[in-house]
């Protein structure tokens, strides 16, 4: 094999300096010219270079390649352009990595005026790129590549391989006196533009890739940057594995040729020490001795100096090594004011952060609120209407057995809504948890009388809807039966939609025109879009909820731009003499965005959402209305439906008690009261009341539909079996004078109370399992399929409770008699431990208690009593489902829960 050596190389390099290695005089053959990368940087290429690549070949095809200054011919193969006449120095390979080596076989079997080849192509296998340098090598071609961007000479305006400089070469590639040398191609450009900060341009600039073998490596480029005259500094960036640049320092101290240029060097890739393959490009992964640590010290030594510090810049003659490619512009100006150059041109330009991207709806750090800059076109264009958009975006999916709202925590076995634990919801009132529930926060204190305004709002109607939930419950419905039934009429009323069309007026009205909270004047064109768009001549009807609306916009503490904007709505429709379209709806909308608007900027929850909240307060509102047990002796539930509005401002938590029991609650039953609500607001997205309420919006039914997806869901299994305990405790407590169940200085012996219980249910028990029957009748309330096992048991969310109500001295007898009775059970050998007291518990001793006195002075009848407890987990089961609605109709896709054909069976 015949070796040609270009001293003073022991290997062929065939160039003195880098202003040859690509010229306006090179002629360039482009391989795999249409190739999907090819085909759009080759025009951008031949362009900037004023037409250097005179053909293409497309392997088995002929063709053009249209550019801005004339069609490029292509060709079948290489020797289909010889065979033209075509002449040219330079290829460039774009194929894939296994046709490379035969590609740069033809180039240099067919044409014997090659100079150089550069190889785009990157995963060219190990072997391949040796048996491709021996080719070269052997020819006296200079080999650039694999995996580079190919070669710059800035001053002949040309530029050959890859995509050097982006899409517009001309901007980042500046005429100057600094060389590049890269081993990554896009870092190559980068570094180009830092440079020209601090005023430096380029002479030339060469992505020499990092795969395993370097074939025109640093040694080459120092030797031809030394004989550049063009050429005052080197940067080199330099990645881990190999010892090219060892080789080249070392030869330049040998002075095996002359170099006495300055050097800036950055090397990267400390992070890739421990790793023990090829992470990046296939060269960067060290071996022995070759890794970031490695290399920096080589060039420390070399130096004579360590990293360079910009806040104390200290820097040799022969330069200096930076730890990232930002103190490159730094550091080449400290080395030029060293060897007493000037700079190439005025500073371009700056590094500091430009943020394009920004949202000036949210308070920032002064450290963080950085200005943002307008974007380049046509990014520009496309950052103005992303920005309109607001709220939280999902990604669609199968959401059949998924949920983004609840969970049961597989640990704990405590249920969570929004990550937080329905202990911790338990505290809250209802009008809190539902803002929570669509929120994913709880409200702020300043709109909680805003919340509990529209909730009460909706508790008014007709009373003769009522009629036929009286034909109902004569019919023995149970109260989901009958709840759902008046819930399915509510369908997408023409309230709903309005309210909602308004929502999505005002969203929009403020992104369009970048309306925020510092907005201090609106602007003209935004009353033009007002007058046009909501405001009318047509007399519209003021009623006095309107009018009461009107004034909860106007008076309202809270500052936000939806408040701003609503509130000079009002103002304008009053100053002009004009009508707001659709008065009642568009109040109710403008309370909602401006209650909703954080929470959505904060991309908590999606927009969507907000424009939806009044149909989940309206429906969780009537849900809560058309509950009541007696309604013809219930009083307080006839002030509070009647069209008066003076009841309107309370507490919704208050009057959802007194709607159900028909008497204002104490403080004490208050804190039970939602206690009870927030333990059952959510067991997970596994239970059939939430998959009823998924799979109906999954079928896309409304909002209101969906609701009734979840109450027909429920049942006596499910909602109705909390009677179960309170039937129990009933039967156990039937023959004994109990005027107070919360009075702890009762006078009732519950430890013989407890062992005859104990003692009656052992007994049972035994003769049923004598009888062969294993499905005996056991005692509600206790135990737990995770929480057993240990000598005593505990259920951490009834201990919770418990020790919520004894720090405030609360007191229930029916709670102190299950848990003398888990003793007795374990006293009597009729347990193997003592079982604990479950959550179930809580809500049965409680309802147990509101009810006791009405029951026991006949004001309440035990079907009554039933029907309050199933109801009372409607209620909480109504906030958690709020929340999976609104989450399914945000993620989930049209039919998804379906059972899919290959899960079904068919049993005979």
């Amino acid at each position: 094999m015949r070796q040609l050596i270009t001293k003073p190389f022991p290997y062929f390099v065939g160039v003195h300096s880098l202003e040859e290695l690509v010229t306006k005089d090179s002629r360039v053959c482009v391989i795999n010219i249409l190739g999907s990368e090819s085909r759009k940087v080759t025009p951008v290429s031949h362009e900037y270079s004023g037409g250097n690549i005179v053909a293409g070949v497309q392997y088995g095809r002929r063709g053009i390649l249209e550019t801005k200054l004339g069609n490029i011919p292509i060709y079948r193969s290489i020797r289909d352009v010889m065979d033209h006449d075509i002449a040219f120095d330079i290829g460039v390979v774009y194929l894939p990595p296994a046709a490379v080596s035969q590609a740069v076989a033809e180039l240099v079997s067919y044409n014997h005026q090659l100079k150089r080849i550069i190889i785009v192509t990157e995963k060219v296998a190990a072997r391949d790129s040796r048996n491709i340098r021996m080719i070269c090598q052997e020819a006296g071609v200079d080999l650039i590549g694999a995996n580079c961007l190919g070669v710059a000479n800035v001053w002949d305006h040309v530029r050959v391989g890859g995509a050097l400089g982006g899409d517009t070469p001309e901007e980042a590639l500046r005429k100057g006196s600094i060389a590049i040398h890269s081993n990554s191609g896009n870092f190559t450009t980068t570094i180009a533009q830092y440079l020209s900060t601090q005023g430096f341009g380029l002479s030339t600039v060469v992505s020499s890739g990092k795969d395993i073998y370097v074939h025109f490596a640093l040694p080459e480029f120092l030797y031809a940057a030394q004989n550049d005259p063009r050429t005052k500094a080197v940067v080199v960036y330099v990645e881990p594995g190999g010892y090219y640049e060892k080789m080249a320092l070392d030869w330049i101290q040998e002075r095996r040729f002359g170099f006495n240029k300055p050097i800036v060097a950055c090397v990267t890739g400390r992070w890739k020490k421990e790793i023990n393959r090829a992470c990046g490009h296939a060269g960067a992964l060290a071996g022995s001795g070759d890794d970031a640590l490695a290399k920096e010290s080589w060039f420390d030594e070399y130096f004579g100096t360590g990293a360079f510090d910009p806040k104390n810049p200290q820097v040799t003659k022969r330069g200096v090594r930076v730890s990232s490619i930002q103190h490159i512009p730094d550091a080449m100006k400290a080395v030029f004011e060293k060897i007493d150059e000037v700079t190439d041109f005025a500073p371009h330009g700056d590094l500091s952060l430009k943020p394009w991207l920004g949202d000036s709806h949210l308070k920032l750090p002064v450290e963080l609120n950085i200005p943002l800059v307008e974007a380049l076109e046509p990014y520009n264009v496309q950052i103005k209407e992303i920005n309109k958009q607001v709220g939280a975006h999902y990604l669609r999916q199968n959401m059949s057995d998924k949920s983004g709202a609840s969970r049961m925590n597989p640990q704990t076995q405590v249920s969570e809504l929004h990550t937080r634990t329905v202990l911790e919801l338990s505290k809250y009132s209802m009008e809190e948890n539902i803002y929570f529930s669509l929120a994913k926060v709880m409200p702020e204190k300043v709109d909680i009388p805003t919340i509990n305004f529209l909730l009460n709002l909706f508790l008014k109607m007709d009373e003769k809807r009522m009629d036929l939930v009286d034909l109902a419950r004569e019919n023995a419905c149970t109260p989901n039966a009958y709840i759902a039934s008046q819930v399915a009429l509510i369908g997408n009323k023409s309230l709903l939609e309005k309210t909602r069309q308004h929502s999505k007026f005002i969203i929009d009205l403020i992104r369009e025109f970048d309306l925020t909270d510092e907005t201090t004047k609106i602007p003209e064109e935004v009353d033009d879009y007002i007058r046009q768009h909501l405001l009318t001549k047509d007399e519209q009807k003021r009623s006095e909820v309107s009018k009461m609306l009107h004034g909860e916009i106007i008076k309202t503490k809270k500052k936000c731009i939806p408040v701003n904007v609503c509130q000079h709505i009002i103002k304008l429709s009053e100053k002009e003499g004009l009508a707001i379209r659709d008065t009642y709806e568009f109040f109710l909308a403008s309370i909602g965005v401006c209650i909703f608007w954080k929470p959505m900027l904060e991309n908590r929850i999606s927009r969507q959402v907000v424009e939806d909240s009044i149909s989940y307060f309206y429906i969780v509102a009537r849900i809560v209305a058309y509950s009541v047990i007696d309604r013809k002796n219930n009083t307080y539930w006839q002030r509070l439906i009647n069209t008066k509005l003076s009841n309107i401002n309370g507490s919704f938590t208050e009057n959802a008690f007194k709607i159900l029991f028909n008497r204002p609650a104490t403080e004490t039953e208050l804190f039970e009261f939602k206690a009870l609500i927030g333990l059952t607001i959510t067991n997970g997205p596994g239970t059939i009341s939430a998959k009823g309420a998924k799979e109906s919006v999954s079928a896309r039914n409304n909002i209101s539909m969906a609701f009734v997806g979840f109450l027909t869901n429920t049942g006596l299994a499910h909602g109705g079996n909390g009677f179960e305990a309170v039937h129990y405790l009933l039967g156990k407590f039937k023959d004994i004078t109990l005027p107070d169940p919360g009075d702890k200085n009762h006078s009732v012996d519950l430890k013989t109370l407890s062992l005859e219980a104990a003692r009656v249910y052992g007994k049972n028990k035994q003769i049923e399992k004598e009888t062969g029957d294993l499905n005996y009748k056991r005692i509600p309330c206790i135990n737990h399929p995770v929480f057993k096992g240990n000598d005593v048991n505990v259920d951490p969310r009834e201990q919770y409770v418990r020790a919520q109500f004894e720090e405030r001295g609360i007191y229930n007898i029916f709670l102190d008699f299950y848990h003398n009775l888990v003793q007795e059970l374990f006293n009597e050998g009729i347990t193997k431990n003592v079982f604990c007291v479950n959550v179930d518990a809580v809500l049965a001793v409680i309802i147990l208690k509101f009810v006791w006195k009405d029951l026991h002075e006949g004001k309440m009848s035990i079907k009554q009593v039933q029907d309050i407890v199933f109801t009372l987990f409607l209620f909480g089961r109504s906030i958690g489902v709020s929340a999976e609605i609104a989450d399914h109709r945000d993620r989930g896709t049209d039919m998804d829960c379906r059972t899919p054909e290959n899960k079904l069976s068919y049993v005979l």
